[in-house]
């Protein structure tokens, strides 16, 4: 699948972010879970007065209903939904492109350099041809709009 459209750098780098969060993104899932399972409670500025009549008391029902509507959460799941459906399609090469470039600390590697020190078996153009192919295929996963 070779995409002769060019994609906004914008959009790259920010699909390069996503793909960085990507080894936290369990992590930053449990966290967001965690705040909505224990919010800090709302400061009571009523001084005396009587009970509100309207209030939802099930605080189970509550917190599915904040789960489920939580936009956050529900964008951190779909992000590593979506990177793991594509990882599944995609071939070994591109694979070992996306884990050595995206999820590693630190990393400065390119797909020159990945080249170079034998890392993966393909030319440069092959190389950035199936990152740009994965990143199409994240973008589209994603509803993100490349143009």
């Amino acid at each position: 699948m070779t995409n002769k459209k060019q994609m906004r750098t914008s959009t790259k780098r920010m699909l390069e972010d996503i793909l960085r969060d990507y080894p936290k993104l369990p992590k930053y899932i449990k966290e967001r879970e965690e705040e909505l399972h224990h919010p800090t409670p709302d400061t009571d500025d009523n001084i005396g007065g009587g009970r509100a009549l309207n209030k939802v008391s099930n605080p189970v029902e509550r917190l599915v209903l904040t789960i489920d509507d939580d936009r956050r959460l529900n964008w951190l799941k779909q992000e590593q939904m979506a990177i793991d459906d594509c990882l599944d399609e995609s071939g070994e090469i591109t694979v070992e492109i996306i884990n050595k470039l995206y999820f590693h600390n630190h990393n400065e590697a390119t797909i020159r350099t990945l080249v170079n020190e034998g890392d993966v078996p393909v030319s440069y153009t092959k190389g950035y041809q199936l990152l740009n192919d994965f990143l199409f295929k994240l973008a589209k996963k994603l509803n993100i709009d490349v143009l």
